[in-house]
Order: C-alpha cells, then structure tokens, then sequence
C-alpha cells in the first residue's frame, strides 16, 4: 500500500479525505479541491506551509493537514490546541506537551506543533502541522525523537479527530483546558501590541481575551486580538 493510500485508510472522516502526495499548502489546497464543510485535506510533503502571523511552517519530518469546518467559533483556537495536545501527549507519555499562548505545542520549549485557522466566506479552515520525524531544527523537536513510534498517517488521524472533537467544546471547558497546559505565565516575554513592542513578565492570561504583563512602566494588559508574542530564534518554527 502506497503511503497516499495508508493516509486514505487511516483518516477517519465523516467527509471527502482528500491526500496528496506534494502541495505547497494543504490551506491553498482545500480551497484548489473546493473542498466543504467536514471534509480535510492532507499532504505527505508540503512546500509551502504558513503560520501565525505571516510565518513559515517547515514540515519535513512532520505532516500537515487542514480540516474545513463551518465558521470559527471565538474558543476555536485554544479549543483544538488544547485537545491537541491531550491528544498527542497519549503518543509521548513521559514528556509534557505545554501551549505557549495562544496555540503552539511544545515540548521542553521546542516547538512539536502549529495552528492556522483561517475563515474564508462560509468555511474555516484549521491547519495544523505536526512534526512526526526527527528534525534539524534545534528550535523544533518531533514526536519520534520524544519516543513515539507511530505512522505518520496515525498522527494525522489524530490531528483529525482532535479538530472534530476541539469544535464541540464550549468556551468555559475549551479555556479550563487550556491553562492546564500554558507555558508562559512567570516567564519574561516580548509581544508586539498595535505595532508597538511590549516586554515584561507574564501574570495572568486569558487564552480568548487578554494577557496581562508586569512591566518597567508598570502591570499592562494586552488584548489578544492585537498581539503577537516575539520568540527567540531558539523556540521560532
């Protein structure tokens, strides 16, 4: 069995499972398929891949998939990092996956997943890239190097599910979740705010709402919505 068709077989969905063995972006891809409502898309090699904020996704070593839903609902980001995470962490059980705000994985700083979604007319697509083979980065670690010996076709299987299921959760049980696993309250943090950086320690978030940071100027509290957390080129995907 080829590796399109092991992808085929062990994608659960309800929907159209479209793989492809090359694309620049299972994003763009969707939208090329004209893929619809509970349909995804995976690619074996993707070229191409975006992340938060205008950045690149490397996925050699890792997979991409992106599962179309109707619309994204306020809790939807922290909601599929949140079950993400739970989700993957059965596959590596002796190292904790924690979210670095709003929806990167990590492990021991390391980036191990990202999250995409993007709400095009009456779809949204979530995209998620998980690296599943040893990588160079040494800003990035992979699923196999932490001790899991899965396919990668089971880990977008995973990746599927875990969307599905992140899209039933209410706000109140999505944030709960969520701040079980944040990485970053306590840690001194850059984050740039209606285009201006802002540094300081992290004391409290709100994963749908605000952060707020203790500063030389004082306690500031940014809104989600307008801020961007700066990484190190050490934990940078």
């Amino acid at each position: 069995m080829g590796d399109v068709q092991q992808w085929k077989t062990a994608i659960e969905c309800g929907g159209r499972v479209v793989v492809l063995e090359n694309t620049t972006s299972t994003q763009e891809a969707a939208l090329e398929q004209d893929l619809k409502v509970g349909d995804v898309c995976a690619a074996i090699h993707q070229s191409a891949g975006r992340g938060r904020g205008g950045n690149t996704w490397d996925s050699s070593g890792g997979i991409a998939v992106t599962v179309v839903l109707e619309n994204a609902t306020p809790q939807l980001s922290i909601a599929v990092a949140a079950v993400l995470a739970e989700n993957l962490q059965i596959l590596i059980p002796d190292h904790a996956i924690g979210i670095k705000w709003p929806n990167d994985l990590l492990v021991d700083e390391r980036k191990l997943a990202g999250i995409l979604i993007e709400q095009h007319n009456e779809i949204c697509l979530v995209g998620i890239g998980v690296n599943v083979q040893k990588v160079e980065q040494a800003h990035a670690v992979s699923l196999h190097e932490l001790g899991s010996t899965h396919a990668s076709s089971h880990v977008a299987n995973v990746v599927v599910s875990s969307v599905f299921s992140a899209n039933e959760l209410d706000q109140v049980t999505a944030t709960t979740s969520w701040l079980t696993r944040d990485v970053l309250v306590g840690t001194t943090q850059s984050f740039i705010s209606d285009n201006k950086q802002v540094t300081g320690t992290v004391l409290n978030i709100d994963p749908m709402h605000s952060l707020v940071l203790e500063t030389e100027a004082g306690v500031v509290t940014l809104h989600a919505t307008t801020t961007t957390n700066i990484t190190t080129p050490a934990r940078q995907s």
